[in-house]
């Protein structure tokens, strides 16, 4: 009795302790390990999604090759073309014919609607007939090789196994294919092939999706080529089989076979990346499932910002730019001037400039080579906790309706300049919380300074900045892009230490 109460306490005390580790383990992942962590479950939903797609496919196929149906039409087909060949069917044959065809197309789609188009193919490699009747309708697709493309090529072996290939651009559809080659054998005697043309756009469409993954989350599909075989939201134009990706980061992912990497992405973002090698008959495809680094940052920021912002703060005071005094016969080409509790645009070459920048903050928001605005905001503002004005608000708002697609959200560079940190906190919640990254924010400031002027010639992508110090009033000091900071990387790096910590 007491050795059976003995065990059973070790046993729960076992138990206990097992429980206090995983939760201690999981306690000390970081905000990069738990996006890992659902990148990984968004990973695996879409390859099983994939797996029973292409099995559905698959078995369509073998079933269109056994299909008597669909093997009586092959041959119908097939012989009433080499009649015509040689004379002019009778109109009666003719309209026979036609009334069957019409039948057998009621017959597809019940049954085989999953394939955009049949190719009915004779031993030659001639197409004679197609469901569709498009270009490649009485096509000889061995002749035509270069018009038809790897599907000439593979018919022009004249295979006797199911064969598939991947997709790839085909013209006579004028859009990217894939294709299941099935032999047709009557009697003994393989007679052609049925070619099942699939489009892309179903594939697509399992990517589509990508709930739960934020702005820049998304999933995808690679070919062995390192071309995307899916759209992208984050490219006006299509991706599919034109956007090509890293080959060293593609080649390294498909040795892995199943993994994790953090990448520089297509778009030129740090991504952290979940992928897995899917292979269907010998056709290998990497799955991909990625999210922006800077999103992670930024979200993890906005739940516990004010813990950050104290820190943040702490930083930019131990900092200090690096200034050179400007020259005294500097004269910056003419410039439309920015007044206190306002904030101009340009947008057909002008440069943009403020003065006198002390107790009030200046904010440039740009994309280079395209726009820019700059905005001298005082005191009375809400990024001060005041009620007069809320500048950088406007200037988002006219930003995301007018100036940019969804997409191009993260181009939009933002700087703030001052000398002093009282406005900072609070353009850096204002800005995260309205979509924007913390690495899209930068700050130039100098706790020496008693005011600055800043000069901004976005086509240029040039921006100055001069200081005026408070131990030196008779000189101007310059600085740049090159010397602000940025945001992101700040919390990034107090991030590290305090997990290092």
């Amino acid at each position: 009795m007491k050795k059976n109460l003995l065990s059973g306490l070790l046993t729960a005390l076992f138990s206990i302790v097992l429980v206090l580790f995983h939760a201690s383990a999981w306690a000390q992942k970081s905000p990069y390990d738990w996006a890992l962590i659902q990148l990984d479950y968004i990973r695996q939903e879409k390859v099983d999604h994939l797996k029973r797609f292409t099995q559905r496919l698959h078995d369509l196929a073998q079933k269109a090759s056994d299909d008597k149906r669909v093997v009586a039409f092959f041959e119908m087909n097939r012989h009433y073309h080499y009649a015509s060949i040689n004379d002019k069917p009778p109109a009666s044959l003719t309209d026979k014919v036609e009334e069957m065809r019409q039948d057998f197309n009621q017959y597809y789609i019940f049954n085989y609607f999953s394939f955009y188009d049949i190719l009915f193919v004779d031993t030659l490699g001639t197409v004679f007939y197609s469901i569709r009747k498009e270009k490649d309708t009485y096509l000889n697709l061995v002749n035509e090789k270069e018009f038809a493309g790897v599907l000439g090529d593979v018919i022009a072996q004249k295979p006797e196994q199911e064969i598939f290939i991947d997709f790839y651009h085909y013209s006579p559809s004028a859009e990217p294919a894939a294709f299941f080659i099935e032999p047709i054998i009557h009697d003994g005697v393989q007679e052609g092939w049925i070619v099942l043309q699939c489009a892309i756009n179903r594939l697509n469409s399992i990517f589509s999706s990508t709930d739960d993954l934020g702005q820049t989350g998304e999933t995808f599909l690679v070919n062995q080529s390192g071309f995307m075989l899916t759209e992208s939201y984050f490219k006006g134009d299509s991706t599919i089989l034109t956007q090509e990706l890293d080959d060293k980061n593609i080649s390294a992912k498909f040795t892995d076979s199943i993994g994790h990497r953090v990448v520089t992405d297509y778009r030129g973002a740090t991504a952290l990346t979940s992928f897995e090698v899917f292979d269907f008959l010998g056709t290998k495809w990497l799955v991909v499932a990625k999210i922006d680094k800077d999103e992670i940052t930024t979200n993890h920021y906005l739940r516990q910002k004010k813990y950050y912002s104290n820190l943040l703060l702490d930083y930019l005071k131990k900092s200090s730019l690096f200034l050179t005094a400007a020259p005294a016969q500097k004269n910056h080409p003419a410039a439309f001037r920015v007044d206190m509790d306002e904030f101009l645009k340009a947008k057909n070459g002008e440069p943009l400039e403020t003065w006198g920048v002390s107790t009030c903050t200046a904010l440039i928001a740009t994309v280079p080579e395209r726009f820019s605005y700059l905005a001298h905001i005082s005191p009375l503002d809400k990024i001060y906790n005041g009620s007069g004005t809320n500048i950088v608000e406007q200037i988002t708002k006219k930003i995301k309706n007018f100036d940019i697609y969804p997409y191009e959200m993260q181009d939009v560079v933002f700087v703030a300049a001052a000398p002093h940190l009282d406005s900072i906190s609070n353009i850096i919640d204002q800005l995260s919380e309205e979509g924007f990254f913390l690495s899209q924010i930068k700050m130039a400031y100098h706790p020496s300074a008693s005011s600055v002027a800043v000069y901004n010639d976005y086509q240029k992508d040039r921006l100055i900045f001069e200081w005026i110090l408070k131990t030196d009033t008779d000189s101007k000091y310059i600085s740049d892009m090159e010397q602000t900071v940025n945001i992101g990387d700040i919390i990034e790096e107090i991030m590290q230490h305090g997990k290092e910590g």
